[in-house]
């Protein structure tokens, strides 16, 4: 998705439910939750997207001294996001061809169930795909698993 593809798909998310976004890491708690994707790649390329219809309580972790990034020690980050309602966005980047990725962790990512209403949140799920296969481009130009789809602007 090229920026403008982002922005679309932010809209349909808001006009679905009332979701929140939470970046990967920040250097604060408070910046862990933005409006939108940054419109700077490097830094700010994987998100989890929160559909509030579902409860969850965040938890939060610090990055620590063995971290891959020494400029990121000390930022936050979601501790317990393995099990939430939360949709996982890593975003395409355009420049290296690589594409992004939309997934939901659902059960292997909790092997002790799920404790929020998989059925109604599948529903919402299956939106979201709805979604992309309407506004998204089937493409074999980028880094892809067959089957998977990319916005039309960023498989030109």
């Amino acid at each position: 998705m090229n920026e403008a593809d982002e922005k679309d798909f932010v809209a349909f998310l808001r006009s679905a439910a009332d979701i929140r976004l939470i970046e990967a890491f920040a250097p604060t708690i408070e910046e862990l939750w933005v409006d939108g994707f940054h419109p700077i790649f490097k830094g700010h390329h994987t998100y989890a997207i929160w559909n509030t219809a579902f409860a969850w309580t965040p938890e939060y972790g610090t990055v620590g001294e063995q971290a891959h990034d020494p400029n990121s020690v000390g930022w936050r980050y979601v501790s317990n996001a393995d099990g939430a309602p939360l949709l996982h966005m890593t975003r395409s980047n355009s420049l290296s061809g690589v594409s992004g990725r939309l997934f939901w962790a659902k059960d292997f990512a909790a092997p002790g169930g799920l404790a929020y209403d998989v059925a109604s949140f599948s529903q919402w799920i299956d939106s979201v795909w709805r979604w992309v296969r309407r506004h998204g481009k089937k493409s074999k130009d980028l880094d892809r698993p067959a089957g998977a789809y990319g916005t039309k602007p960023a498989v030109r």
